[in-house]
């Protein structure tokens, strides 16, 4: 640790820090010291929550100690004769400058820090930071979501966050959820912070709380109650009814905002609603259905006091209820009568509409509490309600009811004020608009439609209250005795409209620079793509084919040239879904996917967690390439997440993320800020609109640089992004570094001179184990092909294993730019003439071979026609010859009647014979790897039927589309198990199994047939292909006669089949044989560690003779349970 002196503080820092880290931190103990407000831009990887952390825990430490030496002051002057005064006088002054004079006479007071930031997994990574500082021992507590905290079967079983609210609530008032009934005893026996420890995490209070059976939600609530940090989202923050619920007091903290770029959003979400004429019907239904329910429970003979569940007796009567439900009933008449526009746009009031629309059912300040609290016991009881009934709403309906009404309802008068001037002063930062729902609406939210019997008479309608002002909000938090607000993030600028929107002073501000050097980063606007069409994704243009067909191109090429990892952003989802649908009917897909598997974010919150372990995987996987992430800007993806070092080598923008201009949400904050102009110094509609979309470029563009030894390339394809007053909004980090590029080659020839740069000057830091040995020797680049790098190892002088190495260079899959010739890459973008890609050979071209010559059409979608609208280039230039994995022995040519030289006379140089001949080497390696595949095709279909063939045939094009190995096993198994004759080719087929499914198909092989997959590849005699695209192939070595004496040993090139297998099966049986009698198992039954037997060996050897049924196999220790006993099939008899 390293002591730092900023500001009169010491400051412990994990290492030496940055002069840009420690800019930041003085400003951070500036806003601290002075009670001043603050907005800090630092980029992502500058180090910035670490400095955050550090700096404001040290002055907590500083706040600390001046307290308590004012406490030994204070008992000091109440001793007479103390000679200690002037020493703590001297103290104290020192004290007090570190914590801050403006303090005053908060002389006994510590305030408490609030690190609020948008998501848990943002607020995981700064407790992970805090775990490893030297502030580590400070008392901390996080507050989540039930979602995230609660433990109990029942409520992890729902899927709304809402009815698990509820269903939680319910259960803790009835006293039925024994994990909360269990935190009195554990506090009883332990002190909990003592138990759970000092710096926890979501996942830590979880694990505890399934350890000692209490609930980790009402857990974290007590650690709240003494920590000196506490950490917990934005909207738990922002939303007063979220505060008040989980005990957030706000007096005298100090609040800091962490990735705030999205905060003016937030705030202004906390304070609006959507209520549609479908939820009060809904609501107006759970009051009916209460009211029967409680006549229900008055006209039954059991009493309330005898009924032993307390969550049941209502705490309302049937009167309640009755007048709720006429309230409810006159909301929805009133709202059906307000005039509207039948055009999309619906009708705008303004905000002090919503306080004389509910007045009109006596909804007022006067009523509004005694109703809350109704309310709220009514959804209550329904979702404690276990009865069956079509209309299973658990009382949602009624409690987001009653959530409107508090944020209607917010923020109360001051004391003397008139309530028509308090309704004034509130609406006057939102707009109440009114519409009826249409059926292709892309703006509102996905609400069930209106269904009534007089549907086709009235329209759904849409009653909203929307806040245009994050300033109401902040307002509101300095109201509640906040002494100082910090907002940090990465993209932030331009500082004064960000701070101007939040209508508090900001006189602390910061636009720091990064922590690399100008070597480290490129950035280019790339103009055009390799066809020469206009990259523009405006509204009109992004939907045109030319358009979609040109991104798919440039994507492609620059996923030839970006090593590792590239992380693709596009404007919406919209365009995205539009872009790749079209790319995977014009065959662009596969061809992108032939240089880096694709991964693309999903919206679901499931999914994208399956999404980005997928992408990991793949860029762990030494076989590929890395891989590519599309994604959209504003994304989960885009926002927190790291890609450090090869997992993000390059991010490609494909335009500006401009917000939706028809909604009328965006309409109506555009007009807000045009007539407010004034009140925000400046900042109108137009610049907002714009400001919305270059943050969120800049947000996306973070994600390629994460530490100070990280490199990476920004490419912005789109023209717009040339323009001088899209470079003054780039971050100020890489402002200088951009070029526009009007021509595609230039760009990706600079492209390739960057990260040999990089590579050779900032090496990667990846572990050791990731890399695989042996010398690089790469493909060649063939037209705009190019194939994995390979490494040789040489075993003997039998054969030689192919490995797969990372390509984390260009030069791997460019070794021709090893030479430094960067041009030749880009007289290859330079022309207009087509050229044609080099024919892949893989099983799904076998199988298309021996459809045609059957007179079957083929299925193929891998056209020649396709391949070759990549990129143009001059028809003059022919590519160079694929060189074949590994690196190749030269061809001695010795003249007949030489018997003498050295060996380097032996030597020849490069000739035409020379190369003639590599030609013909390369021709015959070609059509072996053809001929392997087509191998297995011809015996396939000798094999099976006609109508079998064609399954066969139909579900390895399905599996070559989709990527699914489960799609392909039930049909092979169908196939290929019925007869002991056709196992082989069930076995065989493993060769063409992709890698990532290789390990589940072996398995299944083995379950099925008894067959091992666990085959050296070196001597297969079929292509070692990946799936159903082979990207090369070892040539087939003939048959020689052994010479040596070892009967173990095999000619060169032949499967020795007595081989020995990793799964103790002898090749030479191809089938399972029992453990103890050595024979073809009877019944047989497999044991979880792969032994097998029959099931009267089973009985006898094990369940009858051992007492303690220990496993017939020799290491295995386990003692044996029948349903540890597995069933194999495949052989008749077992």
């Amino acid at each position: 640790m390293t002591l730092v002196d900023i500001n009169g503080v010491s400051v412990n820092f994990p290492f030496t820090p940055y002069a840009c880290q420690v800019d930041y931190m003085v400003k951070v103990l500036t806003c601290l010291q002075n009670c001043q407000n603050g907005v800090l831009e630092s980029p992502t990887g500058t180090g910035k929550t670490l400095s955050l952390l550090c700096a404001s825990l040290a002055w907590q430490e500083s706040k600390k100690a001046q307290v308590e030496l004012n406490k030994q002051a204070g008992i000091a002057t109440m001793l007479a004769g103390s000679e200690s005064g002037g020493e703590i006088d001297k103290l104290l002054g020192s004290l007090s400058t570190a914590s801050g004079a403006s303090w005053g006479s908060e002389q006994f007071f510590v305030p408490k820090i609030i690190y609020a930031s948008r998501t848990h997994s943002q607020l995981s990574q700064a407790v992970q930071e805090l775990k490893r500082t030297s502030y580590n021992t400070v008392k901390s507590s996080v507050i989540g979501s039930r979602e995230q905290l609660c433990i109990h079967p029942q409520v992890q079983k729902l899927t709304s966050n809402a009815a698990k609210v509820q269903m939680c609530r319910s259960k803790v008032a009835g006293r039925q959820c024994h994990y909360y009934n269990n935190i009195e005893d554990f506090k009883k026996k332990s002190d909990t912070r003592t138990a759970m420890g000092n710096v926890v995490d979501i996942e830590d209070i979880v694990k505890i709380g399934h350890k000692t059976r209490t609930c980790p939600y009402y857990m974290a609530r007590e650690l709240k109650s003494d920590a000196d940090i506490v950490f917990l989202p934005y909207n738990y923050l922002l939303d007063s009814k979220s505060r008040k619920t989980h005990g957030v007091e706000l007096q005298g903290s100090v609040i800091i905002f962490d990735e705030a770029h999205n905060l003016e959003k937030i705030c202004e979400e906390s304070a609006s609603f959507d209520l549609s004429s479908l939820d009060l019907a809904t609501a107006i239904e759970e009051t009916t259905k209460l009211a029967e329910k409680i006549a229900e429970m008055s006209t039954s003979e059991v009493e309330f006091s005898q009924v032993e569940d307390s969550a049941i007796i209502p705490e309302f009567t049937l009167e309640d209820i009755i007048r709720l439900k006429k309230t409810l009933l006159d909301m929805e008449e009133n709202l059906d009568q307000v005039e509207v526009s039948e055009t999309q746009f619906g009708r705008t009031l303004p905000g002090i509409f919503i306080f004389e629309l509910f007045s009109k059912v006596n909804i007022n300040w006067n009523t509004k509490n005694d109703l809350l609290d109704k309310l709220d016991k009514m959804s209550t009881f329904l979702s404690n309600d276990d009865g069956h009934s079509a209309l299973n709403t658990k009382g949602a309906a009624l409690a987001k009811f009653g959530d409107c009404l508090k944020i209607i309802f917010s923020q109360e008068p001051a004391h003397g004020q008139l309530l028509f001037s308090h309704q004034q002063s509130l609406s006057q930062h939102f707009k109440v608009h009114i519409q009826a729902k249409r059926g292709d609406s892309k703006f509102k939210k996905n609400i069930d439609a209106w269904s009534t019997t007089s549907s086709a008479e009235k329209k759904e309608r849409i009653l909203s209250y929307w806040c245009f002002s994050p300033g109401h909000t902040m307002k509101d938090l300095m109201a509640h005795g906040v002494k100082v607000i910090i907002l940090t993030s990465g993209t932030l600028s331009p500082l004064d409209s960000f701070a101007k929107e939040m209508q508090i002073p900001f006189p602390v501000q910061l636009e720091n620079p990064h922590v690399i050097e100008p070597g480290q980063v490129w950035l280019g606007t790339v103009c055009k793509g390799p066809d020469g069409a206009t990259l523009n994704s405006d509204y009109k243009n992004r939907s045109t084919d030319e358009y979609k067909k040109s991104l798919g191109n440039t994507i492609t090429n620059f996923a030839r040239v970006v090593p590792n990892g590239l992380l693709v952003f596009f404007p919406s989802y919209p365009v995205m879904e539009a872009c790749i649908e079209s790319w995977k009917n014009s065959n662009q897909w596969t061809i992108i996917s032939q240089y880096k598997p694709v991964i693309v974010e999903p919206k679901g919150k499931i999914a994208f967690t399956e999404a980005i372990d997928e992408f990991y995987t793949k860029m762990n996987d030494p076989t590929l390439n890395g891989a590519i992430f599309m994604a959209v800007c504003r994304g989960k993806v885009s926002e927190g997440l790291d890609f450090a070092d090869a997992n993000g080598r390059a991010v490609m923008i494909t335009g500006l993320p401009f917000p939706p201009r028809f909604d009328p949400r965006i309409q109506l904050k555009m007009d807000f800020l045009q007539e407010n102009r004034d009140k925000f110094k400046g900042l109108d509609g137009n610049t907002w609109y714009r400001q919305q979309a270059t943050r969120a470029v800049n947000q996306a563009i973070g994600r390629v640089i994460r530490h100070n030894r990280d490199y990476g390339a920004i490419i912005l394809c789109d023209t717009r992004f040339s323009s001088a007053e899209s470079k003054k909004s780039l971050p100020l980090w890489v402002r200088d570094q951009s070029k526009v590029y009007p021509n595609f080659g230039l760009a990706v020839r600079d492209v390739i001179k960057f990260f040999k740069e990089a590579e050779k000057n900032y090496p990667c830091l990846e572990p050791k184990q990731q890399r695989p040995t042996g010398q690089s020797e790469g493909g060649i680049v063939t037209g705009v092909s190019f194939e994995p790098s390979f490494s040789k190892r040489s075993h003997g002088t039998d054969h030689v294993t192919i490995q797969y190495e990372r390509a984390n260079q260009v030069t791997c899959h460019m070794p021709s730019l090893k030479d430094g010739d960067e041009n030749t890459v880009f007289s290859q973008y330079s022309h207009t003439n087509r050229s044609v890609l080099p024919k892949k050979r893989s099983l799904l071209e076998a199988l298309d071979s021996s459809e045609e010559v059957s007179g079957e059409p083929s299925r193929s979608t891998y056209s020649m026609e396709n391949k070759s609208d990549l990129f143009s280039q001059d028809s003059s230039f022919k590519p160079p010859v694929k060189k074949l994995p590994g690196k190749q022995k030269r061809i001695k040519i010795k003249p007949s009647t030489s018997t003498h030289g050295t060996e380097n006379s032996e030597r020849p140089s490069p000739s035409k014979t020379d190369t003639s001949l590599k030609e013909a080497v390369v021709q015959e390696k070609s059509k072996q790897a053809l001929f392997s595949s087509q191998d297995y095709v011809n015996e396939v279909k000798k094999a099976l039927s006609k109508e079998q063939y064609r399954q066969f045939s139909d579900v390895l094009h399905k599996y070559r589309r989709e990527n699914k190995i489960e799609v392909v096993l039930p049909i092979l198994t169908e196939l290929f198990t019925g007869s002991l004759d056709l196992h082989p080719l069930f076995q065989k087929f493993y060769r063409f199994v992709r890698p990532d499914h290789k390990t589940m198909y072996a398995k299944r092989c083995y379950e099925l047939t008894g067959l091992s997959c666990n085959i050296s590849q070196k001597h297969s005699d079929c292509s070692s292909s990946n799936a159903c695209n082979a990207r090369t192939s070892k040539p087939e070595v003939k048959n020689v006669p052994s010479t040596s004496s070892d009967s173990g040993k095999s000619p060169a090139g032949m499967v020795d089949v007595t081989e020995s297998r990793d799964d103790g099966i002898s090749a030479q049986d191809d089938v399972i044989k029992c453990m103890v009698c050595h024979q073809r198992p009877q019944k047989g039954l497999r044991h979880e560690c792969g032994v097998v037997a029959c099931l009267t060996c089973w009985v006898t050897k094990v369940f009858q003779v051992s007492p303690e049924r220990k496993c017939i196999k020799p290491d295995c220790e386990v003692r044996i349970k029948r349903k540890h006993l597995q069933p194999i099939s495949g052989y008749p008899g077992l």
